[in-house]
């Protein structure tokens, strides 16, 4: 046996793999990997896709959709290693990486995955000439709402498929730092000052943060049930390290702790892959089964259209399953992430927003959950805002680390927020200025604004940033407004006027706390640039997840949790840890509805 090796650059890292061949019969052996970046979604994807391809005895298999970047690399290596051993004959210059899987067409002008239809059409149930199979509960997606339904109904001895469109599980959870707000828990009170805080306070928050728009049934549900679900991941080998908080909400300061919770190998964009792998894991330990490269194409119901009784499945090959649900359907696929058309008509800074920058989100979040919902007359609510942050700074993200000195201003060169709210409420304001003036806005710094330990930037990365044209540079706020099209002296009079009172230690204009200090030149601009995280918003649910119709009366049979559902976030992203906290709270739920537990 001899081996061939050949390295390409992945996602975290460059990726080596290596085949082993049998001389005497010129056959590939094994094909694996080395240098591997672990607790990647990268590494869950080469995982699998050695799988197919050792199963296969070959090379020549598709990348694995949902981790499509690392493991399109890893095949391209493998491609050139098999060629290098005379397996194969490939021309691997016009290897891509990517899956067909991974392919873009249109379908009702919305960019998708090959081969998935949006939505089919509701079938009755005497359309059904037999079912495939049947299970207790359906569960329509394997994100964190997904994977948590599964566990839960799992873990109660109920029978469980989940039916999931990319090749891995896990959604746009994966992406996330897996970061999770609770109030009250053991580990709150061992990792922070916060030793009396209670879910009560938690609810008064999140309902203040709603601005009038969030259903109380629905916060109180979840604040009150977040410790318990730290403790039930804490069981699955979750191990919580560190509890920290957002930063500023202007006009709910009163009932804020640190309630974001982090465990071991969490807390930046990636890290979700560590929670979602524990639940998957757990979920199928307990009997969970899943499927994916499938899509949900369709809800079976009754032949009055007054119950969900099961839903209609489509893999690659075109080929359709019909599922019977004996206690229910829950609906798991996020929101509108990556849908154009519904972005348009239903939420306004998450078009706006998803049109002109990159919506971090999986592709395949597009709505097909909601659409589904409202093919059967369900309600929806909590549209119109977005979960939005600057990827460049990391901005608003956490109260440990401080905006810098200085100020948002803008196309008229006013301050019009407090920099150091909490990243999506900045970003709202950010929005509604540039769409009223249709100019961007910037925050201007000064020289001495890079020393503070928050600083996104070094003396050298910012000089990088200057030459490349992501940073303005000027001698003087005269020329900086030239270059930046503000007037001069409104920009001059809103430094000025940042830099008397910061002198103070006040910000007496938005009440800022934290970064209060002046700042002098050289000048910088740079202009906010939103990072979107998703939609807000989806179909309306009462407290136990049932989907509701637009006369506000429980459709029998049907559920969402997560983002599919709407009305727990309010205009704007109230801050880390509250999407994964919900989403984990409300798959839960859903499931013990479903079971009538609790």
């Amino acid at each position: 046996m001899v081996q061939f090796s050949a390295r390409e650059k992945g996602f975290h890292n460059e990726i080596e793999a290596v085949i082993d061949v049998d001389k005497d019969n010129e056959k590939l052996k094994k094909v694996w990997a080395k240098d591997i970046a672990e607790n990647t979604i990268g590494a869950v994807g080469i995982k699998k896709w050695l799988r197919k391809a050792n199963q296969k005895g070959s090379v020549e298999v598709d990348a694995i959709s949902g981790a499509s970047i690392s493991t399109g690399a890893f095949r391209k290596a493998a491609i050139k290693a098999a060629n290098e051993a005379g397996l194969i004959k490939v021309n691997t210059d016009a290897i891509t990486g990517a899956s067909q899987n991974d392919s873009h067409s249109e379908y009702n002008g919305i960019p998708k995955p090959a081969n998935f239809p949006l939505i089919n059409k509701l079938t009755t149930e005497k359309e059904i000439v037999k079912y495939d199979d049947t299970y207790d509960i359906v569960v329509v997606g394997a994100g964190g709402a997904g994977l948590s339904a599964a566990a839960t109904a799992a873990e109660n001895n109920a029978s469980v498929m989940v039916i999931e469109k990319q090749g891995i599980a896990g959604g746009t959870t994966n992406y996330s730092g897996g970061v999770i707000q609770a109030a009250g828990d053991k580990w709150q009170k061992k990792y922070t000052k916060y030793q009396n805080d209670t879910p009560e306070n938690h609810e008064k928050e999140y309902m203040k943060a709603g601005e009038g728009r969030v259903y109380q049934e629905l916060v109180h549900d979840f604040t009150q049930n977040s410790p318990k679900n730290i403790e039930w991941l804490s069981k699955m080998g979750i191990k919580w390290t560190s509890v920290y908080g957002h930063t500023e909400i202007p006009y709910a300061k009163e009932n804020f702790a640190d309630r974001i919770h982090v465990y071991e190998g969490g807390g930046a964009g990636g890290n979700g892959i560590i929670l979602t792998q524990a639940l998957l894991n757990y979920s199928k330990k307990q009997g969970a089964r899943f499927t994916y490269n499938t899509a949900v194409v369709g809800l079976i119901v009754s032949n009055d259209r007054h119950k969900v009784l099961g839903v209609v499945t489509e893999d690659h090959s075109r080929k359709l399953k019909y599922l019977k649900a004996r206690r229910g359907v829950i609906l798991a696929t996020a929101s509108i992430d990556q849908n154009l058309e519904l972005a348009k008509d239903l939420s306004p800074q998450h078009y706006e927003d998803v049109k002109a920058h990159h919506c971090w989100s999986v592709q395949t979040d597009r709505g097909d959950g909601i659409v589904m919902g409202m093919s059967l007359g369900a309600a929806v609510t909590g549209f119109g805002g977005t979960i939005d942050f600057d990827a460049r700074t990391g901005n608003g993200t956490d109260d440990r680390l401080p905006t810098i000195p200085s100020i948002f201003v803008n196309g008229k060169g006013l301050r019009f927020v407090n920099e150091d709210s909490t990243y999506a409420y900045g970003f709202r304001a950010i929005f509604n200025q540039e769409k009223q003036l249709n100019k961007p806005t910037y925050q201007i710094f000064g020289q001495t604004s890079i020393s503070e330990k928050a600083s996104p930037w070094s003396t050298e990365s910012l000089d990088t940033d200057v030459k490349n044209g992501l940073v303005i540079k000027a001698s003087s706020l005269k020329e900086l407004s030239s270059l930046i099209d503000v007037p001069v002296n409104n920009l001059v009079k809103s430094v000025n006027t940042w830099n008397r009172n910061a002198a103070k230690g006040i910000d007496p204009e938005y009440d800022r706390t934290m970064g209060v200090k002046p700042f002098s030149g050289p000048y910088y601009a740079y202009k906010n640039t939103p990072g979107n995280l998703g939609a807000i918003g989806g179909l309306k649910i009462n407290k136990k997840c049932n989907v509701l119709d637009i006369y506000q009366q429980p459709i029998t049979g049907l559920y969402a949790a997560g983002l599919n559902a709407g009305g727990w976030i309010g205009s704007y992203y109230p801050g880390s840890g509250t999407a994964v906290g919900g989403v984990i709270h409300q798959g839960r739920r859903a499931a013990k509805s479903i079971l009538g537990l609790e």
